[in-house]
């Protein structure tokens, strides 16, 4: 059974941002200007970035079984599904700076650290809500409103198990 209070900090790191690399999107966004990863764990990056590719195709492969669409159906699916994974990317790499900025200062983590880091995380469930939101917006003006709610509900499936991974993984702050 995993023990919350003892695991290494980079342990915790890598298997949650190994759990998170199946969220994130099959084109890869880390950031060439801006590390998407906290400065301590900069040689966690080339891991991530093929994590992430792939994590992403077999989300990709996923949807794909799970879709059920017609050729028709599917010309129209799979941009709008690249889009709005690119969107989910750039939550994505939000997500992993806030977990690595984490790890790195578990255990000197300051009262202004811990405000922030909340507070970032709430800013990124707001973020993931407000893209679902447009994105079933412009599913539902070409798809089925049933279509575009089985997508969603794979969706939500995959992202859950990530989440369930991550939540399991990343220690409690003491």
């Amino acid at each position: 059974m995993f023990d919350f209070a003892k695991p290494t900090r980079l342990a915790a790191a890598m298997v949650a941002l190994s759990a998170l690399a199946f969220s994130i999107c099959p084109c890869v966004s880390i950031a060439a200007d801006k590390a998407v990863v906290n400065e301590k764990f900069a040689d966690l990056e080339p891991g991530i970035k093929m994590m992430r590719e792939e994590a992403g195709q077999d989300r990709r492969q996923i949807v794909k079984a799970n879709m059920l669409l017609t050729e028709t159906e599917a010309a129209k699916f799979w941009p709008l599904y690249d889009s709005y994974r690119d969107a989910r990317a750039k939550l994505g790499d939000r997500k992993v700076r806030m977990i690595t900025d984490f790890a790195a200062s578990e255990n000197s983590m300051s009262q202004d650290e811990a405000t922030r880091l909340t507070k970032q995380y709430f800013s990124i469930e707001k973020d993931k809500i407000k893209v679902k939101e447009a994105y079933v917006a412009k599913m539902s003006k070409v798809l089925s409103a049933r279509t575009v709610a089985r997508f969603f509900q794979i969706d939500q499936k995959l992202d859950a198990i990530v989440d369930v991974n991550i939540a399991a993984n990343v220690p409690l702050i003491h």
